[in-house]
C-alpha cells in the first residue's frame, strides 16, 4: 500500500506585513517591511522601540463581546488566520468526520499579554479585583481548544511549545497524523502576540536591533520581535485531488535534531542544524542538489546568522553557488512560537507563485557568510522543492521541506 501523502489545501495568515493571504504576498513580493514603531505597550523605557506588531486592528469587528472576554491576543490573530485557512480550502467543516479532523498548534508565550493586563490593573486599581477572565486564555494551549471547538474538531489536539520552532513542528506533527491514518484533515499552524515581558527579556538580552533586522547583513545587531499567525491546513492528498481541490505544495517531510548545548546559543559545530536539514532531505527521498530554496530561520543576531549559513554550507556545498537562500524575517519580524508556520505559508506560496521573496534591509555582505540571500528584491523563479529552518532557544531544532504537487 502506497503511503498517504499531505497536500497543503489552505493557507490562512495575520502579521505585521499582511492581514490576509493576498496582503501578506503582495507585500512580500514587492519586499515590503512590516517592522515599525510599537505603540501596543510603553517602549520608552527600553533601548529598542520597534517591532513587527500588527496594526490597526479591531476585534470587535470580528468576535462577539462575550467571546472577546475570554480571548487573548494571541488568541484573536491565531483565529483571524484560522478562519482564513479553512474558508481557502473550500471545506465545510460541518459535514466531515469530525474525529477525522485535528488541531496542532505551536505556541510561545499564548496569553501573556493578557495576564499583563491582568497585573497592571492590580497595580492600577489596588484592592479592585481585576477582570479575572483576562487569565482564562492564558495557557498556551487556549487557541488550540478555541480553534477545535469552533470548528467542532474531535480529533487529536496538541500544543508544542518548544520556543520558535514549535509551530513548525506542530505542522510536522500533522503530517505524522495524515501519514498514520490518524487523521484526513489538520488544521496546523501558531500564533503568537507581542507582550512586554518578551519584548523586555529580548533588550535584557541585548539580541534586537533598534533598527528593523538586517538579517546575513555584516551589520547586523540582532532580531526584531514580531507577532502574527499562519495556519495551513493539511489534507490527505487523494482525498483533496477527488475534491480538485486547490493545492498550493505538497508537505513531503520533516525531521527534528536538539544541540544539548546552551539555552539561547547556537552549538558552534553546527551540528544539530545539520542533522535536522539532512534527516528531512533523507525522509523526503531527496538529495541536496534537488533542493531549488532555503526559507531560513535567519533572526539577524550576530552568532545565529553565522552559524545557520555554516550549517548549510555544510550540508549543501558548492550547490551554494546556485541556491537562494531568505529570511522572511526581515519583512515580519521573529514571531517566535509562530515563526515556523508564519515562514511555512510564506514557502508554500513562493512554490505556488513561483516567487522567491527577498531578505530585505540587506546593505553590505557579511564575508563569512557565503549565500545568496536575495537582497531586498524578489526573484520569480520556479521552485520545485524547497526548505524551511526553524533553530529554537534550547537547541530545538525543525527543518520541513514542501514539493510542487506536480513535482
Amino acid at each position: 500500500m502506497s503511503q498517504r501523502q499531505a497536500s497543503i489545501t489552505g493557507l490562512g495568515i495575520f502579521c505585521a506585513l499582511g492581514k490576509n493571504r493576498l496582503e501578506f504576498l503582495e507585500n512580500m513580493t514587492l519586499g515590503r517591511c512590516g517592522i515599525g514603531q510599537v505603540d501596543l505597550f510603553d517602549t520608552s523605557n527600553y533601548r529598542t522601540h520597534t517591532g513587527g506588531q500588527i496594526k490597526d486592528f479591531r476585534p470587535e469587528d470580528h468576535f462577539p463581546v462575550r467571546m472577546l472576554r475570554r480571548m487573548s491576543r494571541c488568541d484573536q490573530i491565531g483565529m483571524m488566520a484560522a478562519r482564513e485557512a479553512i474558508r481557502d480550502s473550500g471545506l465545510d467543516l460541518s459535514v466531515e468526520k469530525h474525529d477525522r479532523v485535528s488541531v496542532i498548534m505551536g505556541a510561545g508565550a499564548g496569553g501573556m499579554f493578557s495576564a499583563e493586563q491582568y497585573r497592571k490593573q492590580q497595580l492600577l486599581k489596588p484592592g479592585r479585583l481585576p477582570r479575572p477572565t483576562l487569565l482564562v486564555s492564558f495557557e498556551a494551549s487556549a487557541l488550540t481548544d478555541l480553534i477545535g471547538n469552533e470548528f467542532d474538531c474531535r480529533g487529536q489536539r496538541l500544543t508544542v511549545t518548544t520556543a520558535c520552532s514549535s509551530s513548525a513542528t506542530a505542522i510536522g506533527y500533522g503530517l505524522d497524523l495524515i501519514r498514520n491514518d490518524e487523521a484526513d484533515l489538520v488544521i496546523a499552524g501558531g500564533s503568537e502576540s507581542l507582550s512586554e515581558i518578551t519584548y523586555a527579556g529580548f533588550n535584557a538580552l541585548r539580541s534586537v536591533d533598534p533598527e528593523p533586522c538586517r538579517p546575513f547583513d555584516l551589520n547586523r545587531k540582532g532580531l526584531s520581535l514580531g507577532e502574527g499567525a499562519g495556519v495551513l491546513v493539511l489534507e490527505e492528498s487523494s482525498r483533496a485531488r477527488s475534491r480538485g481541490a486547490k493545492v498550493y505544495a505538497e508537505l513531503l517531510s520533516y525531521a527534528l535534531s536538539a544541540d544539548a548545548y546552551h539555552m539561547t546559543a547556537p552549538e558552534p559545530a553546527a551540528t544539530g542544524a545539520v542533522n535536522a536539514m539532512n534527516w528531512a532531505m533523507e525522509r523526503a527521498g531527496l538529495k541536496p542538489d534537488q533542493i531549488e530554496y532555503i526559507s531560513a530561520h535567519g533572526t539577524a543576531t550576530r552568532h545565529n546568522d553565522l552559524i545557520e549559513a555554516k550549517a548549510i554550507q555544510l550540508v549543501f556545498g558548492e550547490l551554494l553557488q546556485k541556491l537562494p537562500v531568505s529570511s522572511v524575517k526581515s519583512m515580519v519580524g521573529h514571531c517566535l512560537g509562530a515563526a515556523g508556520s508564519v515562514e511555512a505559508v510564506a514557502l508554500a506560496l513562493t512554490i505556488a507563485e513561483a516567487m522567491v521573496p527577498p531578505t530585505v534591509n540587506y546593505v553590505t555582505s557579511d564575508p563569512a557568510i557565503e549565500l545568496d540571500c536575495v537582497p531586498n528584491t524578489s526573484r520569480l523563479m520556479p521552485v520545485r522543492y524547497a526548505l524551511s529552518n526553524s533553530f529554537a532557544f534550547g537547541g530545538n531544532n525543525t527543518c520541513l521541506i514542501m514539493g510542487r504537487s506536480d513535482a
